[in-house]
């Protein structure tokens, strides 16, 4: 559920903006709204800082395995590291520069540039150009031009004239300023310099910790600023404003009598955008590394889905990945995941516990239809033939007596829960709208689902077409029309007039509707692509399943299942996640306009 927030407003004396502030913070339950005022000295030093010490936190590198020294003047420290940064980058481009300089002269091989001065200095003009291939056979009669190099492309060449203005109609080719032997001493002395400033950046791994510590410290300093920036000023007072769970006014009313401060709750109007607090059970507290992964939050007046989120999640995962092999694997992996919290002592991550989830729903979908590892000779196994459902098998050829297609079958199973989720979807609104007659739109759009559910099966899996499709659709369609523009002190019979002026766009949402269900059919095509891959590369491997072959088909099974459980985890963030965010939210109105709950604190 969301949480209902009180809208605070405090007022204190202009001097005590310092000490009301540090206040607030060790309270920390108000999120506070700054104001849109210029940014303050502080605010820009601050945040110069910041990324100063983000940058050098950067370039340390994995500063896991040093051992961490705590003391230090940690800001010469960071300008320390910047500058060795600065200096290895200005090496590194004089280094790549050299090197192209000294690829010059391995191309055109290592001409002395003072003999060239000597030449000039003599009245002979040496100039270099590159010529195309085809027209290196006019250069063969001109004894002033001499072929230093050629290729299938072009040739390199040399030509000699005492005329400085005079040249020829090709690529001319400029000569390096310095010479071979200069760019290969440069070249060492840079190496030898990059080498101490690697040296010199690892000996500052050790204040990794410190740096990182400091970071998080800037941020809470960067986070006052902002604060104190944002604070409202009229002649004396100074004011802010924010939003607080409703359970937690009392703790600033507190603090208020207790400091002398003004104080004001109000509850938000409409146009207000208070920050969301979701506040759910703790089993359905796991699929919120989720939202946070996709930066998803409902806005405050939205609907809280959570609960419904993870159930179709769960089941959407274990269809699109479909296979109990892949499921086991990520089982160990959220053992192992466990096994390394707990030696650190440690919470378990929610994560982790998704994991949990997921892999023991994708277990159960791969056992009944018979899917470990993409392989018929695993789930012939008298034990795991024994798990299947053979109706929705991925192997019907382990049942040759079974009449029915299980494809088929699987597909039914997707609409049924399209029709399920977005049924649900009509239901919550329906309710959330009761008493206003609007609520009975939602009617409509759930008699539409149903209506459309038996036509798609019609049309996709051949199934006869009961007769009160047409009715039903036609009934959903007259609600939608009859109560989508109903308002409180409308009269009925104008918002039945201002539904037909929209008709046909209902029409078309009608569509939209159908085409949400047939939309569901994503699940049976990913988790078939699944098991087709994965059994695709079992043939192959079982074909070098012969002597030294057999390593060979070994490494050709971790690639090929390696990469099927990449794409099958890529096609949970496409497809799963997609019902989810677009299809069942669609059909909610639910637009995720939210922002997060995030006291202003220590």
């Amino acid at each position: 559920m969301i949480e209902k927030m009180s809208k605070i407003t405090l007022l204190v004396e202009k001097g005590r903006a310092e000490e009301t502030l540090k206040a607030l913070r060790k309270l920390g339950v108000l999120h506070v709204k700054p104001l849109p005022n210029p940014p303050s000295g502080d605010m820009t030093s601050i945040e110069t800082e910041l990324g100063h010490a983000k940058k050098a936190f950067f370039h340390l590198g994995d500063t896991k395995d040093i051992k961490q020294t705590s003391g230090g003047n940690v800001e010469k420290i960071v300008h320390k590291i910047l500058d060795v940064e600065k200096e290895r980058a200005k090496c590194v481009q004089e280094l790549s520069e050299l090197n192209a300089e000294r690829k010059w002269y391995e191309d055109w091989g290592r001409m002395s540039l003072e003999s060239l001065r000597e030449l000039e200095a003599s009245g002979f003009y040496v100039k270099l150009y590159r010529v195309p291939e085809k027209d290196t056979g006019s250069l063969e009669d001109n004894d002033r031009i001499f072929i230093l190099s050629e290729t299938k492309a072009f040739a390199r060449i040399a030509f000699i004239t005492r005329e400085a203005e005079e040249k020829l109609e090709f690529q001319p080719a400029s000569i390096p300023g310095v010479s071979f032997e200069t760019i290969v001493k440069r070249s060492r002395e840079i190496n030898k310099a990059l080498r101490e400033l690697q040296k010199t950046l690892s000996d500052h791994k050790q204040y990794g910790e410190l740096i990182g510590e400091y970071i998080r410290h800037l941020e809470k300093d960067l986070e006052f600023a902002k604060v104190r920036n944002g604070l409202g000023e009229q002649e004396a007072i100074i004011y802010l404003q924010g939003y607080v769970p409703g359970e937690d006014a009392g703790k600033i009313a507190e603090a208020s009598e207790k400091n002398s401060w003004g104080f004001v709750e109000e509850k938000p109007e409409l146009s207000d955008l208070p920050p969301t607090k979701l506040r759910n059970a703790k089993w359905v507290q796991i699929i919120q590394p989720v939202f946070d992964f996709l930066g998803t939050v409902p806005g405050y007046r939205e609907k809280d889905v959570s609960m419904y989120f993870l159930i179709f999640f769960t089941v959407f995962v274990a269809m699109i990945v479909g296979d109990a092999g892949y499921g086991s694997l990520f089982l160990i992996l959220a053992l192992a995941a466990t096994i390394s919290t707990k030696k650190k002592e440690q919470k378990l991550p929610k994560m982790v516990v998704l994991l949990y989830v997921l892999s023991v729903a994708t277990i159960f979908w791969g056992a009944i239809t018979g899917t470990w590892f993409g392989s018929v000779a695993i789930a012939s196994v008298p034990f795991f033939r024994s798990l299947i459902i053979p109706e929705i098998t991925s192997f019907p050829e382990l049942f040759p007596d079974m009449e029915i297609n299980p494809q088929d079958r699987v597909m039914l199973i997707c609409f049924i829960l399209a029709v399920i989720q977005l049924g649900l979807a009509s239901i919550l609104n329906f309710i959330e709208l009761l008493p206003k007659l609007k609520a009975f739109e939602h009617v409509g759009w759930f008699s539409l689902t149903v209506g459309l559910f038996p036509l798609v099966l019609n049309l996709v899996l051949g199934m006869d077409m009961p007769g009160f499709v047409v009715p039903l659709i036609a009934t959903g369609f007259v609600f939608i029309v009859f109560f989508s523009r109903q308002e409180p002190g409308k009269n009925f019979f104008k918002g039945i007039l201002a539904g037909f002026s929209g008709a046909f766009k209902t029409f078309l949402d009608s569509i939209s509707s159908f085409s949400n269900i047939i939309s569901y059919i994503r699940l049976f095509a990913v988790g078939m692509a699944t098991v087709a891959i994965a059994s695709s590369f079992n043939s192959i491997a079982a074909d070098l399943n012969q002597g030294p072959a057999i390593v060979g088909a070994i490494i050709l099974l971790l690639i090929g299942h390696g990469l099927n459980i990449i794409m099958a985890l890529l096609s949970v963030v496409v497809h799963g996640i997609r019902l989810n965010v677009l299809e069942f939210s669609g059909q909610l109105g639910l637009e995720w306009s939210g922002y997060k709950y995030q006291p202003f604190k220590e």
